[in-house]
C-alpha cells in the first residue's frame, strides 16, 4: 500500500513534468533513457515503469529501511547495527535474500525506529525479531496455571503495544491451524540425545484456536521452532557436549543460541552475548528471558522461553519477570 501510494504521487509529478513539455496524455512514452541532469541522482532505468521503481527506492524506501550484515568478529564488526564498522546490504531488495541474522534498522511508522534480526526471508516476505524486549515483565499466562490457555496474557499486550506500526504487514494466523515456521504445533519437546543435539519437536497441540482464535496484528511472538532454526538447543545441565555448550565453557555460563538472539537481557554478556540490558523495574526485578509462543508438551503450567545464557527452556508460565520481543513481517518492495 505505501509503495503504491508513492508511485500515484510519483506517476502524477512525471505526467506534470510531462504535460510541461507539450507531451500529452495520448503520447506514448518509449524513452532510451530516463534519466536527472543532477550526478548525485542519476537514474539508470531506461523505462519509465522502472523510473518510478527506482525514485521510490531513492527517497521513499532510503529512509524506510537500512540493513547490516551481521558479523561478531573481524574488523567489520555489527552486531547491534549502531557500529561504525557495520556493513550495508541492499539483500531487502527485491530478487534478493537476507541471511538470518542480518540487522534491519526500520521504521516502523513516521520519526519511530527500531533495529530488528532477520529470522527468515522467502523472497517475497521478511520474517524478524525486534533487538530488545519490546515489552517486559509480563506474564505468558496469568489466572489457571495451565498451558493449555496460551499466552492469553502476553500476546494481546505485545499486539496493543505494536498495534501503531503502521509500515509493517498485519500478520494473521490461528494459533495451531496456521503454519508459522515448519508446522502449526503449538507444543513442543526435545530429544534428550547427544547425536540430536537437545533440539526442540513441536509435534502436538497444547492451545488451539478455540482458546485464543484468529490474530490479526502488526506484530507476534517467535515460536520455540523459529527459535531452534537460529541454533538456540535445549539447556543441558553438566553438558560436555560442545554442540550445546562451547568447549571449556562451565554448563550454567553459555548455550548454543546466536549473540542476537540472547543480547539485551541481565547481565547477558557474563553468558556470551555483547549487550547487557540492567534495567530493573519498578520492584526492583531484573529481566532474564524473553517468551516464545510455544508451550511445553511435559509440563501443564511452564511455556518455552529464549534465556539470557542463549539456551531455550521451559519455565512457569505464570511468572512475570520475562518480556516479548516483537516478530513482524515486512515485503519487499
Amino acid at each position: 500500500m505505501i509503495k503504491r501510494n508513492y508511485k500515484l504521487i510519483v506517476g502524477i509529478i512525471i505526467g506534470f513534468l510531462i504535460a510541461g513539455t507539450t507531451v500529452y496524455a495520448a503520447t506514448i512514452i518509449s524513452s532510451i533513457n530516463v534519466g536527472y541532469s543532477n550526478e548525485s541522482s542519476k537514474l539508470v532505468a531506461d523505462n519509465v515503469q522502472d523510473a518510478i521503481d527506482e525514485v521510490y527506492d531513492k527517497s521513499f524506501n532510503k529512509e524506510l529501511i537500512t540493513a547490516y550484515e551481521y558479523n561478531e568478529e573481524g574488523s567489520n564488526k555489527c552486531i547491534n547495527g549502531e557500529e561504525k564498522t557495520c556493513v550495508k546490504t541492499d539483500c531487502y531488495k527485491k530478487g534478493k535474500t537476507c541471511k538470518q541474522g542480518t540487522v534491519i534498522k526500520y521504521y516502523v511508522k513516521e520519526n519511530e525506529y527500531h533495529y530488528f534480526y532477520v529470522l527468515h526471508d522467502n523472497g517475497t516476505t521478511i520474517t524478524m525479531q525486534q533487538r530488545e524486549n519490546t515489552i517486559r515483565n509480563i506474564a505468558w499466562h496469568t489466572g489457571e496455571n495451565n498451558n493449555k490457555n496460551g499466552p492469553d496474557t502476553i500476546l494481546p499486550q505485545l499486539e496493543a503495544a505494536t498495534s501503531t506500526w503502521v509500515n509493517v504487514n498485519v500478520i494473521a494466523y490461528t494459533p495451531g491451524v496456521t503454519t508459522l515456521y515448519e508446522n502449526a504445533y503449538t507444543g513442543c519437546t526435545y530429544t534428550k540425545s547427544e547425536t540430536s543435539d537437545y533440539k526442540i519437536r513441536c509435534e502436538e497441540n497444547k492451545y488451539t484456536s478455540t482458546v485464543l482464535g484468529t490474530r490479526k496484528a502488526r506484530a507476534r511472538m517467535i515460536t520455540a521452532l523459529e527459535a531452534a532454526s537460529t541454533g538456540c538447543l535445549v539447556f543441558k545441565n553438566d553438558a560436555t557436549d560442545s554442540r550445546v555448550i562451547s568447549p571449556g565453557i562451565n554448563a550454567n555460563n553459555q548455550g548454543s543460541c546466536p549473540d542476537w538472539m540472547h543480547n539485551y537481557l541481565y547481565q547477558s554478556k557474563s553468558f556470551g552475548g555483547s549487550y547487557n540490558d540492567d534495567t530493573v523495574n519498578e520492584n526492583g526485578i531484573y529481566e532474564y528471558d524473553y517468551w516464545t509462543m510455544s508451550a511445553p508438551l511435559g509440563s501443564t503450567a511452564h511455556a518455552w522461553d529464549v534465556s539470557r545464557d542463549g539456551t531455550l527452556g521451559d519455565l512457569d508460565a505464570t511468572t512475570a519477570v520475562r518480556g516479548a520481543r516483537a516478530v513482524v513481517e515486512i515485503t519487499k518492495p
